[in-house]
């Protein structure tokens, strides 16, 4: 048998075997009965990947962008590790202990792990029991997510601040810039650009009214000249023989001296020039054309040279009527020419006013532009500051409950798996090591054997031989 004799060596063998294997397995056994049974409560995050955006126009105003982007997009930043060192943090354990109600530093530290290539956080509390182990996951839970909720209102509310003093300044800048508009249009008196295009403009409609006053006035100037000429009468004459013929006592001498004028015309033929009733005749037209005279001036207000002329009125219709137009014409004389002084002093008054207030209009386009790139960043960063408070997770991620804490079904330890496969593995390797201590004897023997057989002769000069030696040595005995 390999090994030598056996002489008590195996019995020593199998009492070191049986030995190790009841100290083990014992162990194992003592292990499962004898340790403290622990949970563990269990719960699991997860981290939504995507970011969030918002933008808020405001017409006429501005323009105010809030992006986000995915917490995941920087290499240099993994908000798993983030919250994985926030979880292990002191403060979160100590406010977790507590809120149980527990010493400062007797929470447990739990065990937090992180899957490889996803976004979730897996923690794990110990506790005595199923009860108590829920409930620390649960405290622990509920102690990050007010952390959380804390850290980001104190962002939000740092940023708001920072914002509300750079909203300061922008008010005051647009406080003075409407001040400066307002003190440009109280001295000038010009409200807006459009009020200076309206002066423009009615510059260029009185230069249109003028030049049709202008075209109308050099009408009836013509009409006014052709009547004149056609009638053979001045104009101040024509208005005293239509004066005259709306006057009823003016008309009644006229066709009593039409009449005188008859009678002289008959007598003169008929008796001769030196008949008495002729010269009553004549004495009597004389009395009607001083009487005549006398009613034109008192109509009329002023007495002509000849007041025969007058007479064309009261006998012809036509005359009469060309006489009207005339006077007609005449007033639209007047009246055209007065228009057309008023026109000339109103574009003169709105033309100087429309160069002196050009260099106002100029400054005012300024000041409105400066108002409005004002009120443009001012409702801009006011907007700003709506939108900041709406992104509550842009510096810490949103977190979700995947696994809520529940009371674990089985104890985290003792494990009979663990207990099992270690006295296996003990066993297995007290066994592999008494099997190699049983073989070491045989196998030395053999290679001291297998060393002397193969050993060289001894080196010998000439004409000497080496003999070996063949003594035999005393048989070795196995340990």
């Amino acid at each position: 048998m390999f090994g030598g004799r056996r002489d008590g060596r195996g019995r020593r063998y199998i009492a070191t075997l049986v030995l190790g294997l009841g100290v083990i397995w014992g162990g194992a056994a003592a292990y499962l009965t004898l340790a403290p049974r622990s949970y563990a409560g269990r719960f699991v995050l997860v981290l939504p990947g995507t970011g969030a955006g918002t933008s808020v126009n405001l017409e006429s105003l501005g323009q105010a962008v809030s992006t986000s982007a995915s917490a995941f997009s920087s290499p240099d930043f993994s908000p798993t590790q983030n919250y994985r060192r926030m979880l292990l943090s002191p403060r979160v354990l100590d406010a977790t202990a507590e809120r149980l109600g527990l010493p400062e530093g007797a929470f447990p530290t739990p065990r937090v792990d992180l899957a490889d290539q996803t976004k979730l956080i897996s923690v794990t509390v110990p506790g005595p029991t199923p009860e108590a182990a829920a409930a620390r996951a649960r405290a622990l839970q509920e102690t990050f997510f007010a952390l959380l909720d804390e850290l980001r209102r104190q962002e939000i509310t740092a940023r708001d601040e920072a914002y509300r003093e750079m909203l300061a300044g922008y008010q005051v800048r647009l406080d003075g810039a409407r001040q400066r508009l307002i003190a440009q249009q109280a001295t000038t008196g010009l409200v807006s650009l459009d009020q200076y295009g309206t002066i423009v403009a009615a510059v260029e409609r009185l230069r249109e009214q003028m030049r049709d006053v202008s075209a109308k006035l050099a009408e009836s100037r013509g009409t006014t000249a052709q009547l004149v000429r056609l009638l053979g009468s001045t104009p101040e004459l024509a208005n005293a023989a239509l004066l005259l013929r709306a006057d009823p006592i003016g008309q009644e001498l006229l066709a009593q001296l039409a009449k005188q004028e008859a009678e002289i015309a008959v007598l003169g033929g008929i008796r001769g020039a030196a008949n008495p009733r002729l010269a009553d005749a004549q004495a009597e037209r004389a009395n009607t054309l001083r009487r005549l005279a006398e009613r034109v001036e008192e109509v009329t207000g002023t007495r002509p040279a000849n007041v025969l002329r007058l007479r064309d009125l009261g006998l012809r219709e036509e005359r009469a009527r060309l006489f009207e137009r005339l006077v007609g014409a005449l007033a639209d004389q007047a009246g055209l020419e007065e228009m057309q002084r008023q026109l000339s002093t109103q574009i003169e008054a709105e033309q100087k006013r429309s160069l002196d207030l050009a260099g106002q209009a100029s400054r005012l386009d300024e000041l409105r532009r400066d108002v409005q790139v004002a009120e443009a960043v001012f409702s801009s960063a006011l907007a700003r500051i709506d939108t900041s408070r709406a992104d509550l997770f842009a510096s810490y991620p949103m977190l979700q409950v995947l696994e809520a804490p529940a009371p674990p079904r089985r104890p985290a330890s003792p494990l009979p798996v663990l207990a099992v496969a270690g006295g296996a593995g003990a066993s297995f390797f007290l066994i592999l090591a008494l099997g190699l201590t049983w073989l070491r004897a045989a196998l030395l023997h053999a290679i001291l054997r297998n060393g002397s057989s193969s050993s060289p002769s001894l080196a010998a000069g000439p004409g000497i031989s080496s003999v070996p030696s063949t003594s035999p040595g005393p048989p070795s005995r196995a340990a």
